[in-house]
């Protein structure tokens, strides 16, 4: 094990997540003849940890929607594992290091280590690279070599960071050599995909009677010009409840009306029973979730269902109402979309990725935007299992759990400013359907403390499909 130190932990902190390419092409150029893969047995994952042999006997993969694969070889008797982490995978050369605008990254997790493993991550000068010499998307398998250098900050025994002279911390490095694995199978999130994001959920209580849907069914449809979302619910008995919402209604409580040209908040009943649609008189929805770019409506009602003509006597209170729907079909119908102002300048950037990545063993949203015509770039970092609600954003990034958003003026001319202060709300975290939505603000400060501007980033708001 080699230990090297750092002057400016701060540094550290900062530079973690540049925005230095969102290229993810092979890499070109001469490189060493690799080791040949072949010559292990088939779901083999082996390599050199220093100068020790390491030989997997747990061996998986994983392919995400978003086209990054996960590839993990673990010793089941130590707890020892090495993780491979490649965006948009294919045969040819990759760099492995993290924090270069990509996913990638190798990570080695030492015996008894499961919180510090050592990263390839460019934060401390690290090195990695992984050679696909064989991608069958066909049959799920793949081949290749690596190697990297992991680091990280050395820990007492206590957790704390082990601090030198100058109270900078310590970073422990590791080599990772001669790795190899061959025709390791892997799984593909994508395969059999086309159902919708979230499961429609419909309930009320038809006079004190459980009205359980049996079908949830919605769609947008335009009336003269109006957009309008229907929900029409059927359970087992046939009886049938409706509720159109036009799509600009937002969230609040409103009253529904009783008779409608197709256009109008309006419910109906009807009792199977072969009499006439009784309809809202009088009604009410509080709608607390409406969201015209995910699709996802969720509210409560009640209403008193009556023949707006007055040929049916039949009356039905319908109450305890309750829905959780998407009436946008396919996941990718989503529009994802991040804006914000700086210093009051609108910016609307015309590149936006979402990516996961993984810091101290902990996975975060990496979530990076890029205006082309003025060079700008901004970045919003964060853990995956945040929760609803408001938090304030960190300066530096230790353990992989803090929030932190980033600034560039002008891509490879001006410094990458930092957030402090900053506060990140989460509106709304829709893991089934794979939606995140929220807002944000903060004060952008040079990283380096060199540039003594100070950026203003306000309104800003994000929705985004991952």
């Amino acid at each position: 094990m080699k230990k090297n130190q750092i002057l400016k932990w701060i540094f550290i902190a900062f530079v973690a997540f540049q925005f230095n390419s969102c290229d993810n092409e092979p890499l070109e150029g001469v490189f060493p003849e690799p080791d040949d893969p072949s010559l292990i047995e088939e779901g083999g994952f082996i390599a050199t940890v220093g100068s020790v042999f390491f030989t997997a006997d747990e061996v998986s993969g994983n392919l995400n929607q978003s086209n990054t694969l996960t590839l993990t070889g673990a010793i089941s008797s130590t707890g020892e594992k090495i993780v491979l982490v490649v965006e948009n995978p294919a045969v040819g050369i990759f760099n492995m290091v993290a924090g270069l605008g990509t996913d990638n990254s190798a990570s080695y997790f030492e015996t008894g280590d499961t919180t510090n493993p050592y990263i390839s991550t460019n934060v401390f000068g690290a090195t990695g690279e992984l050679e696909i010499t064989e991608y069958d998307i066909t049959n799920s398998t793949i081949t290749g070599t690596f190697s990297f250098e992991g680091a990280r900050i050395a820990l007492d025994s206590d957790g704390n960071p082990i601090l030198d002279g100058q109270g900078s911390p310590t970073i422990e490095t590791e080599d990772i050599t001669s790795g190899a694995f061959n025709k390791v199978a892997f799984t593909n999130e994508d395969e059999g995909g086309g159902s919708t994001p979230i499961q429609d959920e419909f309930f009320a209580k038809v006079d004190g009677v459980d009205f359980v849907a049996d079908a949830v069914t919605t769609t947008l449809n335009d009336i003269f010009g109006v957009s309008v979302v229907k929900i029409v619910a059927v359970n087992e008995q046939g009886q049938i409840m409706r509720i159109d919402i036009p799509e600009d209604l937002g969230v609040g409580t409103f009253a529904m009306e009783s008779l409608s040209d197709g256009t109008k908040l309006i419910s109906l009943y009807n009792p199977a029973t072969g009499g006439e649609n009784l309809t809202s008189d009088p009604g009410t929805i509080t709608i607390t979730r409406f969201n015209t770019n995910t699709g996802i409506i969720e509210a409560a009602f009640n209403f008193t269902a009556t023949d707006p003509i007055g040929v049916d006597p039949t009356v039905a209170e319908i109450t305890e109402g309750s829905f959780k729907v998407d009436y946008i079909a396919e996941p990718g119908d989503v529009t994802s979309t991040f804006t914000a102002e700086v210093d009051g300048v609108f910016y609307n950037p015309d590149l936006l990725n979402v990516g996961e990545s993984v810091f101290n063993g902990i996975t975060r949203f990496t979530i990076t935007t890029v205006n082309s015509d003025t060079g700008e770039r901004m970045g919003l970092f964060f853990p995956t299992d945040i929760e609803i609600g408001t938090y304030e954003m960190d300066m530096t990034l230790i353990n992989g759990t803090e929030i932190f958003s980033q600034y560039t003026p002008e891509f490879g001319v001006s410094s990458t400013f930092i957030s402090n202060p900053g506060t990140l709300t989460i509106i709304d975290y829709d893991v089934d359907a794979r939606i995140i939505e929220g807002t944000f603000s903060y004060s952008a400060t040079d990283q380096l403390g060199v540039d003594p501007i100070v950026y203003e980033i306000t309104t800003g708001e994000f929705t985004l499909e991952y």
